[in-house]
């Protein structure tokens, strides 16, 4: 009982860094169009911005609360969780540091290449490829889904790295995306940790 209530708080996490993860590239884009359009086109952008990413949070919370697990509990796991849980914190560092070294090394290739336009789609395509290995590590399918989705806008992205709004459609196809992913988690959380129970 205790890995389901642990797998769907762990769920309301993801949702919630999905939720960020929207909202920065979204922010991105409208950043890059401010100075260039009316300026109700950058507030509308940023109400859409702001709202979104508040509403998929408080539906994150909301999924938290439901599962009854608090972190105080992770202090003194269930023996039976404890083992999988340390491998779960080491395998996800890993893959967080990995990211970190594979966005520096791509963000200074591209400078020092003279490819700054590519330097975005690079971090993006960095960011959607970190989730295959936490798709197998939390068995959650839909994390191989966001990550086929984001690599493929990341690289129309590169395409269009070189055309003026390239950067503000790779940053609203990468907020839809994630965007997207989150909402799946929170409709779909029960399902989604039934189904992976089952494979563990």
């Amino acid at each position: 009982m205790m890995e389901k209530r642990l797998f769907l708080w762990g769920l309301s996490n993801g949702a919630t860094m999905f939720a960020l993860a929207g909202a920065f590239w979204l922010g991105l884009g409208i950043g890059m169009i401010a100075d260039q359009v009316h300026w109700l086109v950058p507030a509308v952008g940023t109400i859409v911005q702001v709202a979104g990413c508040v509403a998929l949070i408080w539906a994150a919370a909301r999924l938290r609360r439901r599962s009854g697990f608090s972190r105080s509990e992770l202090r003194h796991p269930d023996p039976s969780v404890k083992t999988k849980w340390r491998r779960v914190q080491t395998l996800f560092l890993w893959t967080v540091v990995g990211q970190a070294v594979v966005i520096a090394l791509a963000v200074w290739i591209c400078v020092t290449v003279n490819a700054r336009p590519m330097i975005w789609p690079s971090i993006g395509l960095a960011v959607s490829l970190h989730l295959v290995p936490l798709a197998r590590l939390f068995h959650v399918g839909v994390y191989y889904v966001t990550a086929l989705a984001g690599s493929g806008v990341s690289i129309v992205g590169f395409m269009m790295s070189n055309f003026p709004y390239g950067v503000v459609s790779l940053g609203a196809g990468l907020a839809i995306v994630m965007w997207l992913s989150a909402w799946w988690l929170l409709v779909h959380a029960d399902q989604i940790a039934g189904q992976a129970q089952r494979e563990r």
